[in-house]
């Protein structure tokens, strides 16, 4: 089950320094000479992947050694901390233990009331004692970031966009610079701004980024429209999508202050020469083709081949959009493979989907956004989620009628239910598909089951 509050990981790490500086992101370069992790969620195959050293994922001995000592503290404590608190703690613990300079840590929901909000506070014994010693040291985070803030999770979070912002805006810290996504809508973007009144709030107009260094074309790749550019930018560079340039801006808004917390670049410009200014405007540009060519999440519209399991040749498309705002960038991806398969064929082909949906999620809107007449569905179940039992899939027979319910697409539409035989929905979808354009979505968990049978099944393979 999901518990928010902040009360039992408090009493799980009371006793341990979290001296690593974060940048907290609620919404998920340059520090490569830094030893770097990462803690995000949910994890994709195993339990542990999801946290990372140095870009890899930490070793399943040193989590599990870690992760026992946070199990017994809790039994002995009768903590009865959530298994979220117990993954948060260890992951916190991990990166003590392994001396990690710097942490990127996403929430794992809302942000306020989330475990990793710990970041910045007080132990217990700290509290009691009104100073904190060398055993609790826990600095503020460098920087905060939120990104696109959409409707998700309202039970939990509120009915409102503005209320939702309210809990992501939680994770501010009085003096901290926060980093946050200015194509929000108005509400959600005044809400931010009232929160962060303690705050500098690093913007595109902030004299301390290197903005009027980059170049023309760099900026019309790469960032969102509040970085003004000219009305016909040179065309060097392609045009990343929408939702790529938006969270390109805040990530290098975030990093480029963080860097400057931790001295390793100036924080004013306007004094230095211009055998000074280079070196910063490369570093910029580096650390932008860097993100751009490198920052690629698995199961975040992801080309790959299951031809080990369905002797498909052509790639599918894989995401975990879970919600009306990823589905709406889905969307947008799947719509160009519609209108390149139909160029390269000269007809109209549907797209052929293996979805699946967490039980909790109105998969009816999720449905009006992905499909389209001529579409088939083959809906699926995703299997017990490791670390996480509260969570259940919705009946592949549920998501089959409401397909067949959906009034855009009533009829126009063929749906399958194939229970929680995946290899068995992924190799039908295959023959149905005949090369055309296949994609799985509709959950993470359901990405996790599919990238676990590729990988099982390959290493079978090789045992053969």
């Amino acid at each position: 089950m999901i518990e928010l509050g902040l009360q039992r990981i408090s009493r799980l790490l009371a006793e341990t320094p979290l001296p690593w500086r974060a940048i907290h992101v609620a919404g998920t370069n340059g520090l490569h000479a830094l030893k770097h992790a990462r803690f995000t969620s949910p994890h994709l195959i195993d339990r542990w992947d999801c946290i990372t050293i140095s870009q890899q994922v930490v070793p399943f001995m040193l989590f599990s050694g870690i992760e026992r000592g946070v199990l017994l503290r809790n039994d002995q404590g009768a903590i009865k901390a959530s298994e979220f608190e117990i993954l948060t703690a260890t992951a916190f613990e991990i990166f003590t233990h392994e001396d990690v300079d710097v942490a990127v840590v996403e929430v794992g929901l809302g942000g306020r009331l989330d475990a990793t909000n710990v970041i910045g506070q007080a132990g217990e014994s700290s509290l009691q004692i009104g100073v904190a010693d060398a055993n609790t040291f826990r600095p503020s985070p460098l920087v905060t970031a939120i990104s696109k803030i959409g409707l998700d999770h309202q039970a939990l979070l509120g009915d409102t966009l503005r209320e939702i912002a309210r809990e992501k805006a939680g994770i501010m810290k009085p003096g901290v610079p926060v980093a946050y996504d200015l194509s929000n809508v108005d509400e959600v973007k005044t809400e931010l701004h009232a929160r962060a009144k303690l705050n500098r709030v690093v913007s595109w107009a902030d004299p301390e980024l290197p903005t009027r260094s980059l170049d023309l074309d760099l900026k019309h790749a790469f960032f969102a429209d509040e970085l003004a550019t000219a009305s016909h930018p040179p065309a060097s560079t392609p045009r990343a999508a929408d939702h790529i340039r938006r969270n390109m801006s805040v990530a290098f808004r975030a990093a480029w202050t963080a860097l400057q917390r931790l001295n390793r670049i100036p924080s004013a410009f306007d004094h230095l020469p211009p055998n000074e200014l280079a070196p910063l405007k490369d570093l910029a540009t580096s650390m932008i083709r860097n993100a751009s060519q490198h920052a690629r999440v698995p199961g975040r519209l992801q080309s790959l081949s299951i031809e080990a399991l369905t002797n498909r040749t052509q790639d599918i498309l894989l995401d975990g959009a879970h919600n009306a705002q990823s589905a709406e960038v889905l969307a947008a991806e799947v719509d160009k493979l519609r209108a390149s398969h139909q160029q390269q064929h000269a007809s109209r082909s549907g797209v052929t989907w293996v979805l699946a949906c967490s039980s909790t999620k109105d998969v009816s809107e999720m449905l009006r956004t992905l499909l389209r007449p001529g579409d088939r569905v083959f809906a699926v179940e995703f299997g017990p989620v490791d670390g996480m039992p509260w969570v259940e899939p919705l009946g592949s027979e549920k998501i089959a009628g409401a397909v067949e319910s959906v009034a855009a697409i009533a009829g126009q539409v063929d749906a399958v239910a194939c229970g929680r035989d995946l290899q068995a929905a992924l190799q039908k979808a295959s023959d149905a598909a005949e090369g055309g354009p296949m994609v799985v979505a509709g959950s993470l968990y359901l990405v996790g089951d599919l990238l676990r049978l590729l990988r099982d099944g390959t290493a079978r393979t090789s045992e053969a």
